[in-house]
């Protein structure tokens, strides 16, 4: 079920809600204990945002030969289905949901090998989940061919990338050329593109078959 609330107060790190209908069935049915609260800051989507979206719509709709327009709606249907959204408008959503719907198009493009004009380096609107998407899916965080793992934190010569626990290491994605470069002059680099290597969790150390526990050490249920 989803709603939307007004905020009554914040006291004492406890945040009070008023839902805009009545949920009391709900909650006696259903007794959940946790919710998912989604802060609305009032800011409708920028030009910019809406500029990135048609490009990249643009992209898909050469790749797939679909009409830019049916597309644009089956895309914006899929993602409110994924991510259990109500329906929105680009003409005057906020600027979260344009934020996230730019996510789920990069993730789809990734996804799905489609070719893009620009690097999608120059699309996103928010660079953190960018670079993440970009060493889960194996894509040069500069210009989006497949890429290797650098590490930004230092794994050193001679040590055992077996043996090493790559979970907290931080590291990017980047295609062999653009690898090289950062061996060479990797702060510059970084400067340049305005990117950075952000931390390996265990989902990505699994996708990127990198070690996620000491060696020798056996994981509950083996």
């Amino acid at each position: 079920m989803i709603v939307t609330a007004k905020i009554e107060k914040l006291e004492n790190g406890k945040l009070v809600l008023k839902p805009d209908v009545d949920i009391s069935r709900f909650l006696a049915q259903k007794r959940p204990r946790r919710v998912e609260v989604r802060l609305d800051d009032g800011r409708t989507i920028s030009a910019d945002q809406r500029r990135k979206i048609f490009a990249i719509i643009r992209d898909i709709s050469l790749w797939s030969g679909q009409e830019p327009e049916e597309l644009r709606l089956y895309l914006e249907w899929d993602f409110c289905s994924r991510c259990l959204r109500e329906w929105f408008s680009l003409s005057n959503c906020d600027m979260t949901t344009a934020r996230e719907f730019i996510t789920y198009l990069i993730q789809f493009c990734f996804h799905w090998g489609v070719p893009t004009k620009d690097s999608l380096l120059t699309q996103t609107d928010d660079i953190g989940k960018y670079l993440y998407l970009c060493l889960e899916n194996r894509r040069c965080a500069i210009c989006n061919q497949p890429a290797e793992v650098h590490h930004v934190d230092r794994v050193g010569m001679g040590r055992d990338r077996e043996a090493i626990v790559h979970v907290g290491l931080n590291a990017i994605a980047l295609c062999r050329r653009h690898h090289e470069e950062a061996h060479r002059r990797e702060k510059a680099l970084f400067a340049d593109y305005h990117i950075y290597g952000i931390e390996l969790d265990r989902h990505l150390c699994k996708v990127l078959s990198l070690n996620q526990k000491p060696k020798g050490e056996v994981e509950r249920g083996e």
